[in-house]
């Protein structure tokens, strides 16, 4: 596991070296702030609460040849990126990533998203299924199990459990949930982290609380999906079930579904080859 670990940090450090630029763009008076590589057709990466666009780079890479790859901060996710006077409701944010797109010159996308990032592809695709070629989920936030775990609460303790000191164990077992096998981070890293999660409390807190309140009308986008769909998600997800892999596969009939064995919440780091497999098969079959 050692030897993965290396592997797994010798990829995203790599990826700095590759072929992606960050752009700046203006949304609504807002700057915006995405990376991009490659040529022919676009696919558009979406991470999830606290993520960034910089978590997509070495997945990008393995594209930039044959694709044009966009990974963009998404505001209100990227906690340090505010939605300035708007809610954090998925269709805002849908309406926000229209906008993207066309300043972009993006018209007609595949879409890449993780955990609460899926719901915001989802609305989009339902909303614009004309615009979408095809839509890859993977770690879906389960958004119907009563049993799934407060991811919003849980978050949020997590934080409070390092303000309060003596939260090491709190953190430890949150780093467990996203990965089956933590993966042996820098130190400088988990700190930053740590000041990163603590810096934006209250906004995550606002956050969370606005998104769990839309859980129930993701389902409903799910049922006007027009392009082909891939979902992948994890045995050992700390914020998605095993049930929730089977209610994928019975409210999204035509997908293509796949579960990862041994896997934590942060497939597309913790299996990247894997996930780029059969992410890659999917778009081949299209």
């Amino acid at each position: 596991m050692i030897d993965q670990d290396y592997k797994n940090l010798s990829r995203y450090v790599s990826s700095y070296l590759g072929r992606l630029q960050t752009h700046n763009v203006d949304i609504d008076g807002q700057e915006c702030k995405y990376l991009e590589g490659g040529e022919g057709e676009t696919i558009v990466f979406l991470h999830g609460v606290g993520g960034s666009k910089v978590l997509w780079r070495s997945f990008m890479q393995s594209y930039v040849g044959r694709y044009r790859v966009v990974a963009v901060d998404v505001p209100g996710l990227c906690v340090d990126v505010p939605f300035k006077n708007k809610k954090h409701s998925f269709r805002e944010l849908s309406h926000w990533l229209t906008l993207f797109l066309e300043k972009i010159q993006a018209s007609h996308v595949h879409l890449v998203a993780h955990c609460v990032g899926c719901c915001v592809a989802s609305s989009y695709a339902s909303l614009h299924p004309q615009k979408v070629k095809s839509i890859a989920l993977l770690n879906h936030l389960d958004v119907i199990s009563e049993s799934a775990i407060g991811f919003d609460t849980y978050m949020i303790d997590v934080v409070d459990s390092i303000i309060n000191k003596g939260g090491e164990s709190k953190w430890d077992e949150f780093m467990a949930g996203l990965f089956y096998s933590p993966l042996k981070f820098p130190v400088f890293l988990k700190k930053y982290r740590e000041r990163y999660l603590l810096k934006h409390r209250d906004h995550l807190a606002t956050l969370l609380i606005e998104i769990k309140r839309q859980f129930p009308l993701v389902m409903g986008y799910w049922r006007k999906f027009e392009s082909p769909v891939l979902t992948i998600s994890s045995s050992h997800d700390l914020f998605s079930s095993v049930e929730f892999f089977y209610s994928l596969k019975t409210n999204i009939p035509s997908g293509q579904h796949e579960l990862l064995e041994n896997c934590g919440h942060m497939s597309f780091l913790e299996k990247s080859e894997d996930v780029l497999a059969i992410h890659s098969s999917f778009l081949r079959l299209l």
